[in-house]
C-alpha cells in the first residue's frame, strides 16, 4: 500500500506531468509531420518517436492502473481499477498505447496507417496534463445545464427553419433541396453565419427566411459564448479571491510573531 501511494505521488508530481506531456507533444508532432510528402524519407524516425512514446504511455497506464485504489480509497481495489479502465482518461490512455502493441503484428503493411489513427486521441491526454485544458473543462462543466438549454433552443430553430426551407425551395431547386437533410445543412451554415455558398435559397420567401435565420443566428450563437465567458470570469475571480485569502492567512502568523518579539 505504501508503494502504491508512492507511485500515486510520483504520477501527481510536476516532473511526471511534464515528462508525459513532452512525449504527448512529440507524438502529436510525429503524426502531423508524417502526413507531409516532404517527410517521406523520415517515416522510420517519426514512427520510432511514436513507438517510444507508446512505451511511455504503457508505463503510465500500468502505473495508474496499479495505484487506482489509492485514488479511490472508498472502493475495493478491483472496482477502483475497473473504474479507471472504463473512465474517459482510462480509455484515452489505453488507445494511446495501442500502436505500441499492434505494430508487432502489422509492421510494414497497409494496415499500419490505420494503427496510427488512434493517436488522434492523444490530444485528449493534454486535458489531464494541461492546466489550461482543465480550466476549460471546469468552466464548461459549471454551466453545462445553461449550455444544454441554449443549444437545445438552437437545435429547435435549426430543425424548424430546415423543414420550412425545404418545403419553400424544393419545387424551385429540387437538386439543391431534394431532402430535409440538405435543408439542415443549409440551416447550420446560415445559422452560424458561415455561408459556404454551395446551397442557398432563390425564391423571395426563401431569401426572407434566410435573412431572418442569419439575424437570429447571430444573437443565438452569442448566448453560449456569453455563458462560457461568464463562467471563465467567475472561476478566475474565485481563484483570485482564494489566493488572496491564502496570502492573508500566511501573513497573519508572521505579524503575530513580530508583535510578540516587540
Amino acid at each position: 500500500m505504501k508503494f502504491q501511494k508512492t507511485v500515486a505521488r510520483v504520477l501527481a508530481s510536476k516532473a511526471a506531468n511534464y515528462f508525459v506531456l513532452f512525449f504527448i507533444v512529440v507524438s502529436i508532432f510525429a503524426v502531423i509531420a508524417g502526413s507531409f510528402r516532404e517527410m517521406a524519407d523520415y517515416v522510420g524516425l517519426l514512427f520510432s518517436m511514436t513507438y517510444i512514446s507508446s512505451f511511455v504511455f504503457l508505463g503510465e497506464y500500468a502505473a495508474r492502473f496499479y495505484c487506482a485504489p489509492v485514488l479511490h480509497p472508498n472502493r475495493r481495489p478491483l472496482r477502483a481499477r475497473l473504474g479507471y479502465i472504463f473512465s474517459f482518461y482510462g480509455f484515452v490512455d489505453f488507445v494511446a498505447l495501442l500502436p505500441c502493441v499492434l505494430a508487432y503484428f502489422y509492421w510494414d503493411t497497409p494496415t499500419m496507417h490505420i494503427i496510427i489513427l488512434p493517436y488522434i486521441f492523444i490530444i485528449f491526454k493534454l486535458i489531464r496534463h494541461s492546466r489550461s485544458f482543465r480550466l476549460i473543462g471546469q468552466a464548461l462543466m459549471s454551466v453545462r445545464e445553461e449550455l444544454m438549454t441554449a443549444y437545445t433552443a438552437c437545435f429547435i430553430m435549426i430543425c424548424f427553419s430546415a423543414i420550412l426551407m425545404y418545403f419553400i425551395e424544393r419545387n424551385a431547386q429540387p437538386e439543391a433541396f431534394d431532402n430535409i437533410g440538405n435543408g439542415i445543412w443549409w440551416a447550420v451554415v446560415t445559422y452560424t453565419t458561415t455561408g459556404y455558398g454551395d446551397i442557398y435559397p432563390i425564391t423571395p420567401l426563401g431569401k426572407l427566411l434566410g435573412g431572418l435565420m442569419s439575424l437570429i443566428g447571430i444573437s443565438m450563437i452569442a448566448i453560449p459564448t456569453a455563458i462560457i465567458s461568464s463562467s471563465f470570469i467567475s472561476i478566475m475571480q474565485r481563484r483570485e479571491s482564494r489566493r488572496e485569502r491564502n496570502e492573508a492567512h500566511t501573513d497573519d502568523p508572521s505579524k503575530k510573531d513580530g508583535q510578540q518579539e516587540q
